[in-house]
C-alpha cells in the first residue's frame, strides 16, 4: 500500500551513461560490478515503499522526465550532451528532484563530465579517493567508516523520528566505501563529511540544493553505499531514508545555523610524491635548447698543431735566459657555487666567559641552624666522644686556641656560659 506522505512516484534510475561494467578496484586488484545487478536491493525497498521505479538506458529526452519525479543518476561513466543538461536544468526548474551518485576518482577515473551540470549549482566532485586513517571494523581503508560526519542537526531529529533505535546522541554513523569527496560553495549545502578519522579530514562527501520551484538535488560522492553489498550495513539504509525523506517534503528542513557555518576544512594540495620519486631530477639547472637543424651541432674542422714555431720558441729560453723545463700539469679549477669546506670533526668553540672559581660545598650544611647539625653530629658519633666534643666547639663558634685538653677547655666554656645564663634569670 502507497504511503500517502509521499510526493514523488515514479522513480528513473539513468544507467544510459553507463558501460557493461564498471570496475572497482580492491587491494590494487580489479573486480567488475555489474551496476544494475548490484541494486536489486535499492530497487527492492523502493517498491516496497510504494514507488515505481523506471530503468532508462537510452538518451534523457524531455518527454522521458516528464513521466518521473525523481531521477537517479548512478555512477556516469560516459559524458552526456549539451540537450541532456538542458533537460535536465529544466527538470529543476519545474520542481523535479535529482539524486547524483558518484564514485572515488572523480572524473578523471570515470570519463564523465557531470562537474560541467554540478558546478551551475555550487557542486564539484574532486578527483581523489576517500580512506580511514586507523583500523576500525572493515579491513580495507576504502571503506571507510565515518562517526562524526553529520554536519546538520536536522538530520539527528529527522533520523530519531524514522528510526529512534539506531540514532544514540549526537552520532549517525555510516559506511562510505570507495568515495571522493566534493567541493561545496552557495548556493548548495553540506550535510555530510568525512569526519576527523579520515583523509582528507572533514571534507564534504554529500551537499544539498534545492532552488524557489521546490526543484531539489542531492549529490552524494559514493554510489556504492547503496548498493547490495553496503546497504544494510551501519546506517545506510537509514541514509536513504533520509534522502527519500527530503525529497516527499514535509516537515523535513535542514538547519540554517548549521547551513551557513558548517564544519569543514579547506582543501589542501599535497604533491604526489611516489610520481616524484619515481622521476628523480639529477640536475636542477635547465639545458639549453636544442636547433631544429641537430647537424649543426656537429663541426666538420679538422683539428691539427703545427711544429714551424717549435725552433723560435727554442730560441727564446735562451735570450730570455729562462731554464727550460718540461711542462707541468696544470690542475683544474672548477667554478664552484660555495667555497670549499672541510668536515667539521670537533665541536665549534664559542667564545663565552669562564665559569667562576668557587669551591664546592653543601648548601643545606653551610645554611642549617646550630640544633639541626648538633642533631646530625649526634648521629653521627656512636663511641667517639672526644670527637664529638671537639666539633661541636666548632658548630658552637668556641674559641679552640689550646694546644692539649681541648675537650676539656670546650665543656668548662659551655658549662661557664649555662651557669651565666641562668645566674642571670635568678635575678
Amino acid at each position: 500500500m502507497r504511503d500517502p506522505s509521499i510526493n514523488v512516484e515514479n522513480i528513473l534510475f539513468d544507467l544510459s551513461k553507463q558501460v557493461t561494467t564498471t570496475t572497482v578496484s580492491v587491494n590494487r586488484s580489479t573486480t567488475n560490478v555489474n551496476i544494475q545487478n548490484e541494486c536489486k536491493l535499492l530497487q527492492k525497498r523502493l517498491k516496497l515503499k510504494g514507488y515505481k521505479i523506471i530503468i532508462n538506458k537510452e538518451v534523457l529526452g524531455g518527454d522521458l522526465l516528464k513521466k518521473c519525479n525523481l531521477i537517479i543518476i548512478f555512477m556516469p561513466q560516459l559524458k552526456y550532451s549539451q540537450l541532456e543538461f538542458s533537460n535536465l536544468k529544466s527538470f529543476l526548474d519545474n520542481g523535479g528532484k535529482v539524486l547524483i551518485l558518484l564514485e572515488e576518482g572523480g572524473e578523471r577515473k570515470s570519463s564523465s563530465n557531470v562537474n560541467y551540470f554540478m558546478e551551475e549549482f555550487g557542486i564539484s566532485i574532486n578527483n581523489d579517493k576517500v580512506i580511514r586513517t586507523s583500523f576500525y571494523k572493515y579491513y580495507n581503508p576504502k571503506e571507510v567508516l565515518i562517526q562524526d560526519g553529520i554536519l546538520n542537526r536536522a538530520l539527528f531529529q529527522q533520523a530519531a523520528k524514522l528510526n529512534g533505535s539506531n540514532v544514540s546522541g549526537k552520532t549517525l554513523p555510516y559506511l562510505y566505501p570507495f568515495g571522493a569527496t566534493l567541493n561545496v560553495a552557495k548556493p548548495a549545502v553540506a550535510i555530510l563529511s568525512t569526519g576527523s578519522t579520515s583523509f582528507p579530514p572533514c571534507r564534504p562527501t554529500c551537499a544539498v540544493y534545492e532552488n524557489q520551484s521546490s526543484g531539489q538535488m542531492i549529490v552524494l560522492g559514493s554510489g556504492h553505499v547503496f548498493m547490495d553489498k553496503y546497504l544494510h550495513k551501519e546506517n545506510n539504509v537509514l541514509l536513504l531514508d533520509l534522502f527519500m525523506s527530503y525529497f516527499n517534503g514535509g516537515t523535513f528542513a535542514l538547519n540554517s545555523i548549521d547551513s551557513l557555518n558548517p564544519e569543514i576544512v579547506d582543501y589542501n594540495m599535497v604533491p604526489d610524491l611516489e610520481v616524484l620519486c619515481s622521476n628523480p631530477m639529477l640536475i636542477l639547472s635547465e639545458s639549453e635548447d636544442i636547433p631544429s637543424d641537430y647537424t649543426s651541432l656537429f663541426s666538420k674542422e679538422i683539428k691539427k698543431i703545427s711544429n714551424r714555431s717549435l725552433c723560435r720558441v727554442n730560441k727564446a729560453f735562451e735570450e730570455l735566459q729562462i731554464e727550460k723545463r718540461p711542462l707541468k700539469v696544470i690542475k683544474p679549477h672548477f667554478e664552484t657555487p660555495f667555497a670549499p669546506l672541510q668536515p667539521a670533526v670537533f665541536a665549534p668553540v664559542f667564545r663565552a666567559l669562564n665559569k667562576p672559581e668557587l669551591e664546592l660545598y653543601d648548601l643545606d650544611e653551610e645554611f642549617s641552624s646550630v640544633p639541626n647539625k648538633l642533631t646530625k653530629l649526634a648521629n653521627k658519633c656512636n663511641n667517639d666522644v672526644d670527637y664529638f666534643i671537639r666539633e661541636s666547639g666548632l658548630i658552637l663558634g668556641l674559641n679552640l686556641n689550646f694546644n692539649q685538653d681541648v675537650s676539656k677547655h670546650i665543656l668548662y666554656s659551655i658549662a661557664s656560659s649555662i651557669a651565666s645564663y641562668k645566674r642571670i634569670n635568678d635575678f
